[in-house]
């Protein structure tokens, strides 16, 4: 009599779950419950690219000044930042070199972000587990994220090519690119989906990710500056060599890249189908018996919480300031010689203000990759609630307020380490190569003065936490504005109010520019008041909500 009970509208949908191994139920549930992430990634990334295109459309008006900007770029030093600057002497080829390095850092990131929280996370939460208890197969969510994700990436290539087309550059062209970044996006997919079967923690996919990201970046780099082999091993030179906007463009390194994630994808789906759910290819190391006496405490497990990810986003900054630290006296000289280049760095390119441009971009650089680490270690907090672990926590003798103060005092301490050490790195490698040991004191300093206007990114992420947590994601979106405003806005004609809402904008551009005294203290009142209000929305709110 108990199968008879079962509801026939039940039994009618699962011939059709298993007809498709439930795919199709995965992509519909995804898109319900998390399509947000999607559009703000697409809608992002083709902004910030339609504002480079624009503004360099607007700054390079004549052949001598396209000309000169391919000539200031071409040097060993600069490829190494962006990359070699193929075609660099016309529309596509300028705005190419000048997206560079946000695509090369955007799109493993945009990947390895859509992936994890579509597979693992979902994992680690516990909600796979329910899922899959219906008719759908061990990889149809596996499956289900690969699609996603490179229907965005496809979609972030449509937007970037009707831009070109709406500008004027050529159509195969402009496709060209625009294919080769959608490359550059499978072969991370494919990157992503692996590390999230190789360990079971969702902030060690990002780790993973990371640190291959550092070296892709740094094998391209030394490729590109010693012109050898050496760039072939990473993805992003893959990317960079189809060559669009030269002379001589070239399509087969697109059969490299489409081929390298294909096969990487069905390695990733391959494990996610033969795996034990919950576990890792990779075996987790047995933990203690029991908690020891700093384990045990608020403050000693959110150091557990926060530590991979402390660790990943220290070893990127520290992969950026070994391969930028070097190439000072170079790029320098580089700025030097061109007023324009300059000039769009945020300086004039004269005199000893040249290696100042070159520090500020760097400095800006890290300074953004500690914003990342905080939205980043907030938005653990968010997956803890989610994932029903914040409810086990505050059952025990622990206060809200506790909680969120321990959490909040180690993403603190771990913003000062992404930062400093990374910055002060680079002030040593700039010292030595400039032979002036006050550049360490010098770079430092601007690092430092950067951290406000990064404490209001995290004081915002936490509002949102504590009042609004289904609106986390807007805190990555302020990161996103941030960065183009940091990167692009000395070549945006856009009123001083727009720019400010930018908190970096109101510290100057150090050290090229004196820092703003004013600015930077009234960031950190409205950082200090962002985390009070913030606490007193997460004591009142539901938990989960």
């Amino acid at each position: 009599m108990t199968a008879t009970a079962v509801p026939a509208r039940t039994m009618r949908a699962a011939p059709t779950t298993r007809r498709s191994g439930g795919v199709v139920a995965m992509v519909a549930l995804t898109l319900r419950t998390g399509w947000k992430p999607y559009v703000i990634w697409v809608i992002g990334i083709v902004l910030g690219y339609l504002g480079t295109v624009a503004a360099i459309d607007s700054t390079y008006t004549t052949p001598d000044q396209l000309a000169s900007y391919g000539a200031a770029v071409g040097s060993k030093a600069m490829s190494a930042i962006n990359g070699t600057p193929y075609g660099a002497t016309n529309l596509g080829g300028i705005a190419a070199n000048e997206f560079a390095f946000l695509a090369a850092v955007a799109f493993p990131l945009m990947a390895t972000h859509l992936i994890a929280r579509a597979t693992r996370g979902p994992e680690e939460s516990g909600l796979l587990e329910l899922v899959r208890s219906r008719s759908v197969a061990r990889w149809a969510p596996a499956v289900a994220a690969v699609i996603l994700a490179v229907v965005a990436f496809v979609l972030v290539g449509v937007g970037m090519w009707g831009t070109l087309l709406g500008y004027g550059v050529d159509t195969a062209d402009s496709a060209l690119y625009a294919s080769s970044l959608v490359g550059l996006g499978v072969v991370w997919t494919g990157i992503a989906l692996c590390a999230a079967q190789w360990v079971r923690r969702t902030g060690r996919v990002y780790t993973i990710s990371l640190l291959l990201l550092g070296v892709a970046y740094g094998t391209r780099a030394v490729g590109d500056v010693r012109d050898n082999g050496w760039k072939w091993l990473s993805p992003l030179a893959w990317q960079q060599e189809t060559r669009p906007f030269d002379t001589d463009p070239r399509a087969w390194p697109l059969v490299l890249a489409f081929g390298v994630g294909i096969v990487l994808i069905g390695v990733g789906l391959r494990a996610a189908a033969t795996r034990d759910l919950g576990s890792g290819l990779m075996a987790s190391r047995p933990g203690p018996d029991r908690a020891g006496l700093v384990a045990g405490s608020v403050l000693g497990r959110a150091v557990v919480e926060h530590r991979s990810s402390i660790t990943g986003w220290t070893l990127g900054g520290l992969a950026v300031a070994l391969v930028f630290g070097p190439l000072v006296r170079d790029v320098g000289a580089a700025v030097a010689g061109n007023p324009q280049l300059g000039e769009a760095l945020g300086g004039t390119g004269a005199g000893a203000e040249a290696t100042d441009v070159y520090l500020s971009l760097t400095i800006t650089l890290l300074v953004l990759m500690a914003g990342g680490f905080v939205i980043g270690a907030v938005g653990r907090l968010r997956a803890a609630e989610q994932g029903g672990r914040l409810e086990t926590t505050l059952s025990q003798p622990i206060g809200r307020s506790s909680w969120l103060g321990a959490h909040i005092a180690v993403i603190a301490a771990g913003l000062l380490i992404v930062t400093v050490l990374p910055v002060l790195v680079f002030g040593l490698l700039v010292a030595h190569q400039l032979s002036d040991s006050t550049q360490i004191g010098h770079t430092l300093t601007a690092g430092l003065e950067y951290l406000p206007s990064i404490g209001v990114l995290g004081g915002f992420a936490l509002l949102l936490f504590g009042w609004y947590p289904r609106l986390q994601s807007l805190a990555w979106l302020l990161l996103g504005y941030t960065t183009a405003i940091a990167f692009l806005g000395g070549i945006l004609d856009l009123p001083d109010a727009v720019l400010r809402v930018s908190p970096m904008y109101s510290v100057g551009n150090v050290p090229l520019e004196p820092v703003s005294t004013t600015g930077v203290a009234v960031l950190a009142v409205i950082a200090v008041a962002l985390v009070a209000a913030a606490m007193a929305g997460f004591r009142r709110r539901d938990v989960p909500s």
